[in-house]
């Protein structure tokens, strides 16, 4: 059990340094960069985003399934400053990168 909730942070750690490409891809491909974007890159960038949510919430599901109530509250919040925390990072290296 203790190995399943760290394989969670863990994957919320990755998860989180892919959000940002997630995001640029998505918004990218939904709203067009040069171009307006086609219907099949639309739904191409609708379903990235939703694979994406998907494997977030299938990673929290599959962690915290058999917790009780406030230990699952606990380790949302543990996983999400964890999420929150490789996004920002991986914003920082996109940034400032040269």
């Amino acid at each position: 059990m203790d190995r399943r909730k760290w394989l969670g942070t863990i994957a919320h750690l990755l998860l989180g340094i892919l959000f940002p490409y997630v995001l640029i891809g998505g918004i990218v491909l939904v709203y067009g960069f040069m171009a307006p974007s086609t219907a099949s890159q639309k739904a191409y960038g609708a379903a990235i985003i939703l694979v994406y949510a998907l494997l977030i919430l299938g990673v929290n599901l599959w962690t915290l399934r058999r917790m009780d109530f406030r230990s699952k509250w606990r380790w949302i919040v543990i996983h999400t400053l964890c999420w929150a925390a490789a996004a920002i990072a991986s914003f920082a290296m996109l940034r400032f990168s040269e």
